[in-house]
């Protein structure tokens, strides 16, 4: 137990002692209600908190305390929980110790191995089980008591488990695993728990095999074709979202408007991807004026040649407004898009789905090899929402998600979203340059929060302030944009209110 002094600075459990200088500040604080007693030999100065909640928060204190030197093992080692049970493995007799809130179980096994990962607590020090050992531990046959939690993951758990391992890490992390519980596996006798780990290795590689998976993740493993469950179950929550949602229409664009409203299109979506020229540059670009342009081309070829042929892809009816049918021709068409528009850049590999992963800031894509049964499984969703902007909206979010390319994804998923509206006869959509910081937002609160509600907003400003755009010449929309401020890069609002009324009533 600490001393006094510092007792009187902490919120912790304590123990009761036999050191008779110690036991007399926790009789006196017992006495003066500055400590209470939580259970049999556990102390605490938290006066408020539920008894439940401390020794919940507190439960790796307690288990070093009583169970000095022992290890967190079997499913105490792969889903570390402040609820139920600590399953421990120490070298005394098997034990049960409840208190409020907490059940911890001290399983008879082996002593702590060289790989295990060891955490101090005051003079006491419990370890973890090492991944392999924790493999192996959740391997074993056990028998569960009634009303009691095994110490093994259910079958399921596992899987699920060892699944976003390999997504995270690579297959190269299961054949590291492979070899380490091997190793572990003779020095501790456990043969029996690596043989059916090594089941499991070959049925995920596709090799022949026993093991018969009881999840989906598994299976699909198995057949050589893996997706990403976390992703699924957004773009779900999505999809059931947007299906409630009811959103305006678009306004068409009329034949004599197209080239110009595609100029703005690609200017835009460009500008969101870092690919900036001025206005009067793009249009050199775009339009092929004489010496502006070949400058210009020979300046930055790579950036000229993404505006180029992001206009090109917009204005070509061939491409423009194609949908897929099928998984297979959603593939088809983010390769055939993503190959004209990166024709120039052979370093980003046009056409090709990646083969290492890609991250903006801490936030991780899709692993490559997820890719096409995770864009194929997410497809399958879009296929059930009402056409135009609820498919819009989804497919814009399931492609950027995904990332499915080493670069260009979101300009190529911004043509999916405008080809799901231009194919059911309604307007294209532009993102300008001032909604860019709150479309890069609204995306990543659906990613980390799985929140769709800023998303579902954002499309409702987007669709709103594009029915409002002019496309009738280039000055009347440069005009327009310059006004409203739709072309300022620092977040401003878009002044639709004020310049509304001098714009025709549209439907």
């Amino acid at each position: 137990m600490p001393s006094g002094s510092y007792l009187a600075k902490i919120m912790a459990v304590f123990f009761g002692t036999s050191n008779p200088t110690q036991a007399g500040v926790l009789a006196r604080g017992l006495k003066q209600g500055k400590f209470r007693k939580l259970a049999s030999r556990i102390y605490s100065d938290d006066l408020h908190s539920p008894v439940e909640e401390i020794i919940r928060h507190y439960r790796l204190e307690i288990a070093a305390h009583f169970y000095p030197s022992a290890v967190i093992s079997h499913r105490s080692a792969i889903e570390p929980s402040i609820q139920g049970t600590l399953h421990l493995t120490t070298d005394g007799a098997s034990s049960t110790h409840k208190l409020p809130g907490l059940v911890i179980r001290a399983w008879q096994g082996p002593p702590p191995q060289p790989d295990d990962i060891q955490t101090t607590f005051g003079e006491n020090i419990l370890y973890t089980s090492s991944q392999p050992r924790a493999i192996l531990e959740n391997l074993q046959t056990a028998k569960p008591r009634e009303n009691d939690q095994p110490k093994t993951l259910p079958q399921q758990d596992f899987e699920i488990w060892l699944d976003r391992h390999i997504r995270i890490l690579g297959i190269a992390w299961l054949h590291q695993m492979l070899g380490q519980t091997e190793a572990l596996a003779a020095r501790l006798q456990w043969q029996a728990s690596h043989k059916r780990f090594q089941d499991i290795a070959n049925a995920v590689l596709g090799k022949p095999s026993r093991h018969r998976f009881a999840t989906e993740v598994g299976k699909a493993r198995a057949k050589g074709t893996p997706f990403d469950p976390q992703r699924l179950d957004l773009f779900q929550k999505l999809h059931v979202r947007l299906a409630k949602e009811a959103f305006q229409s678009t306004r068409a664009t009329p034949p004599a408007e197209a080239g110009n409203r595609a100029f703005w299109e690609a200017y835009f979506s460009n500008y969101i991807e870092g690919t900036k020229f001025t206005v009067e540059e793009a249009q050199a670009i775009v339009y092929l004026k004489n010496n502006v342009h070949d400058n210009l081309l020979r300046k930055r070829p790579a950036d000229a040649h993404d505006i180029l042929e992001t206009y090109r892809l917009i204005h070509d009816r061939n491409i423009s407004a194609s949908t897929p049918d099928s998984p297979g021709a959603l593939i088809e068409i983010l390769k055939r898009r993503h190959a004209r528009m990166m024709a120039s850049r052979l370093d980003v590999q046009p056409g090709v789905l990646k083969t290492t992963n890609n991250m903006v800031g801490s936030r991780t894509f899709v692993a490559p090899e997820l890719v096409e049964e995770t864009l194929a499984r997410g497809w399958q969703l879009c296929r059930t929402l009402p056409p135009a902007a609820h498919r819009a909206l989804y497919i814009l979010f399931l492609v950027a998600e995904v990332h499915p390319f080493n670069d260009g994804n979101g300009r190529v998923s911004r043509l999916c979203m405008n080809a799901e509206l231009e194919a059911a006869g309604q307007g294209r959509l532009i993102i300008p340059t001032s909604l860019r910081n709150d479309y890069l937002t609204v995306l990543e609160a659906l990613t980390s929060s799985g929140n769709p509600e800023p998303y579902i907003a954002f499309g409702h400003k987007l669709i709103e302030i594009n029915n409002h755009l002019p496309f009738d010449s280039f000055e009347a929309t440069h005009k327009y944009l310059l006004q409203a401020g739709a072309l300022d890069e620092t977040p401003v609002f878009f002044n639709l209110g004020s310049l509304a009324a001098n714009q025709p009533k549209t439907t």
